[in-house]
């Protein structure tokens, strides 16, 4: 019988290591895809801070979320006591009710000039208009592949913003939408990318690198204000890259023709 057991506890010994080692690396690896469970009490099953506002709207580590139609929005930030690194989470259980976390709503982190980092989850699907826009400090940002709408001046004067991928799923490029980034030097239009609105990189000063991926020049408009999709400097300095054989087609459209330099590539 001793044998037995010792061999038994062998076994389950490093199994039940495992398993916690997972459980571990599941919350202290990847924040964004964090399923919170939200007690009665109103402690968290991953420890993170909860305050209540009201049945529809709660506070997770001082980001706001906010039920609506069956998934949850993050709709702003706690002021008082939010500090540089945003933690967005991918699922909440709140009030016997699970809840995928789907979009960063319009104005969430507007003016957060504190923000330094965040964690968009895979789940989200949505970026919000001015969803971050006056955030000076955020360099740099990952959106998931599944965002597939990025609202009109959502990362507008972002001026510490090096660099940004746009998912492939995304077909506009909104009015203003990266306008005022001074310090992004490179961007990627994707293949999907059909219009772009004018005033969508105004103020991209520093851009020397455009690659626009799609065969047919995406179709360009200009802003209420009169703005074409870049800035002046950025037709004469940066280079556009554009696919084979589609030269010809970039040089007669609409402000793609006002590129200096038109690379094949």
């Amino acid at each position: 019988m001793k044998k037995h057991f010792l061999i038994c506890a062998l076994i389950i010994l490093p199994l039940s290591c495992l398993l916690t080692a997972c459980g571990d690396d599941d919350n202290d690896g990847n924040v964004s895809e964090t399923n919170v469970i939200i007690r009665d009490d109103g402690t968290t099953s991953n420890g993170s801070l909860f305050s209540a506002i009201d049945d529809k709207n709660f506070y997770l580590d001082y980001v706001k979320y906010t039920v609506a139609e069956g998934h949850l929005i993050v709709s702003g930030y706690d002021t008082r006591g939010f500090h540089g690194e945003a933690k967005i989470v991918s699922r909440v259980s709140y009030k016997g009710n699970s809840y995928e976390v789907l979009e960063i709503g319009n104005s969430a982190f507007s003016g957060c000039t504190s923000l330094t980092s965040i964690n968009i989850p895979q789940s989200v699907t949505a970026i919000g208009w001015n969803a971050f826009s006056g955030c000076t400090a955020l360099a740099t940002i990952i959106i998931p592949k599944g965002v597939s709408s990025i609202g009109s001046g959502a990362f507008s004067d972002c001026k510490s913003l090096a660099s940004i991928t746009i998912p492939d799923i995304v077909t506009k490029i909104e009015v203003y939408t990266f306008s005022g980034c001074t310090s992004l030097a490179s961007i990627i239009i994707p293949d999907n990318v059909t219009v772009v609105i004018g005033g969508a990189f105004r103020g991209c000063t520093n851009l020397t690198s455009i690659v626009c991926k799609p065969a047919t020049p995406p179709i360009t408009t200009i802003s209420d204000l009169g703005d074409l999709c870049f800035a002046d400097e950025t037709y004469k300095k940066a280079t556009l890259y554009v696919p084979q054989g589609s030269m010809a087609a970039y040089k007669s459209a609409r402000d793609w023709k006002n590129f200096s330099n038109i690379v094949e590539k």
